[in-house]
Parts: C-alpha cells; structure tokens; sequence
C-alpha cells in the first residue's frame, strides 16, 4: 500500500513538472491578447533576463555566448543596457523545456531587442520561424560579414594565436554535449571554425583535448 503511495505521488509530481512551462505560458497568454508588458529586474546574460515575477525570459531566435566563453561580457552588458530596469514589450510567446518564455522583445520606442543583438554580433542568430525570420537572417548575415562580435576574429577562428597549439577542439553541431578534437592530419580540419563564443578552444597536445572531454573526431584516422 506504501509503495503504492509513492507511486501515485511520484507520478503527480512528474505531471506537475511537465505542466509548470505550459501554465507559465498560458498565464501569458491570457494577459492582454499573447502580448505582455513588464518591468525587467535582472539580466542573467545576453540572451536571458527576469521580469517582475521572475519569470525567465529568453530572447527568441539567438544564441548568446555561456558566462565565461569569448564575447560574453560584451554580450550581457549591451543587453543590460537596453533593457534593464526598462518596461518591455513580449510577443510571439513560447515555452521551452527550461521553464522559461521565449519570445520577440521591443522596447517603448520599438526597438526590436532581438535584432539589435543579432546585428550587432552580440549574439548569433539560431535558425527561427516568425514573422521576423527575413530580418533576423539578415541581421546575421551583416554581423557574420563584417565580422563584428562573436564573429569577430577574437571568436570565431581558423587559426590559432598560438602557432604551436593547432588541435582544433569542436562541438558537434547536433548534440553541444559531445564533443570532438581534430589534428591538421584529420580530415575537413582546413573547413573547421573554432567558434569561442560557443566554448570551442585550441589545444597544444591531444592530451590536453582529452583531459577537457574532448574526444578524438570520426574524421581522424
């Protein structure tokens, strides 16, 4: 009968679990027509930020640099500027599996906050579908271009600093968590960008790769 119990409370709590980001949605979306103002209290960095009930909120479409990888500073100040303290339009909301709301920003003034970070390489642009995709896609391709930012040499490189350290460590494109290390003998090593930003690294010795969890790539014999 115990057992049993806790069965039943396991299971309730696992529902509950499930259903927290939709109720979060769905309170948003019954304030004023899926389009919410609100106050923002904290920045965590330059893609998420806080409300007044603190509630996370992530920028829709983009991609900023983790805490400590290459342009994160930048990335989190420029967005603390903008938007900190300031009363901020959401639209297009969306849940994600992290609790948070992903959605379009915009200032009082119509500043679209999204596409100030994409444009100016404070954050890369992710593949997104809303009405705003033309403009986000160009926005990327003008920082991608100009080479500002997370695209700036500083982060997104083909060649070391350090001549004597040309490992390439490399994070597969379809899973972040797994990640890969290529010599200048591996195949495709030439088309591969270290991209800092998004915690990509050089390395001097193999085993230093290995020691970062690192793994050898498929393309290395």
């Amino acid at each position: 009968m115990l057992k049993a119990k806790n069965l039943h409370w396991k299971s309730f709590l696992l529902c509950s679990i499930a259903i927290i980001p939709s109720l979060f949605l769905f309170l948003f979306y019954h304030r004023s027509s899926s389009v919410v103002y609100d106050k923002v209290v904290e920045v965590v960095d330059g893609d998420t930020f806080f409300i007044q009930n603190r509630q996370p909120i992530r920028l829709y479409g983009i991609n900023a640099p983790e805490l400590g990888n290459c342009y994160s500073e930048e990335s989190k100040n420029e967005l603390t500027k903008l938007i900190l303290g300031k009363e901020i339009r959401l639209t297009g909301l969306q849940a994600d599996h992290y609790g948070r709301v992903v959605a379009d920003v915009y200032l009082k003034d119509g500043t679209y906050i999204n596409l100030h970070m994409v444009k100016n390489g404070f954050t890369a642009y992710i593949r997104a579908y809303d009405q705003n995709i033309t403009h986000m896609k160009e926005a990327g391709d003008y920082a991608r271009q100009n080479k500002l930012g997370v695209f700036s040499p500083a982060c997104f490189q083909t060649e070391p600093e350090n001549p004597k350290c040309k490992i390439k460590g490399n994070l597969d494109d379809k899973n972040p968590d797994r990640k890969f290390y290529l010599k200048p003998s591996c195949a495709y090593y030439d088309s591969v960008v270290v991209e800092k930003y998004l915690g990509e690294q050089w390395f001097c010795t193999e085993q230093e790769a290995i020691q970062a969890g690192f793994a050898k790539s498929p393309n290395c014999k």
